[in-house]
């Protein structure tokens, strides 16, 4: 009974050291190669920039700033109605910058760079969000 006592112990202080340290931790967001998304604001092809609303830390709104390279990846991804089970729920077409447009929902996952973007995409189109 002892050394049962003396385990739970154990564990619970390994637990807490655990926690503790995740506690610690820089968010996700903040993490190079992180995901953002948000309902689009702007788009400037030309630029190849991108502006979105989200809802940050805190669920605090802001404008964020991304740039797009050309080698960016920039999906449409879409409900296939025809799907049978989750590997084929949706599909995804590549499309331009310039086809996104303000009040479209997006999903960015950001380069090394958290202000570059290395894949955009459209999630839903319309005035998702807003």
């Amino acid at each position: 009974m002892a050394t049962d006592g003396r385990a739970r112990r154990l564990g619970a202080a390994a637990a807490l050291i655990l926690f503790s340290l995740l506690l610690g931790l820089p968010t996700p967001a903040a993490w190079a190669g992180g995901r953002r998304a948000g309902t689009v604001l702007a788009v400037d092809p030309q630029s190849r920039i991108l502006v979105l609303d989200e809802f940050g830390a805190n669920a605090e709104r802001r404008a964020l700033r991304v740039q797009v390279p050309p080698q960016a990846v920039v999906l449409l991804s879409q409900r296939n109605k025809d799907g049978r089970d989750l590997t084929d729920s949706f599909r995804e077409s590549t499309i331009t910058l310039s086809d996104i447009r303000p009040g479209d929902f997006v999903v960015v996952e950001l380069s090394s760079d958290p202000d570059v973007a290395r894949l955009v995409m459209v999630t839903l189109r319309g005035r998702a969000g807003s």
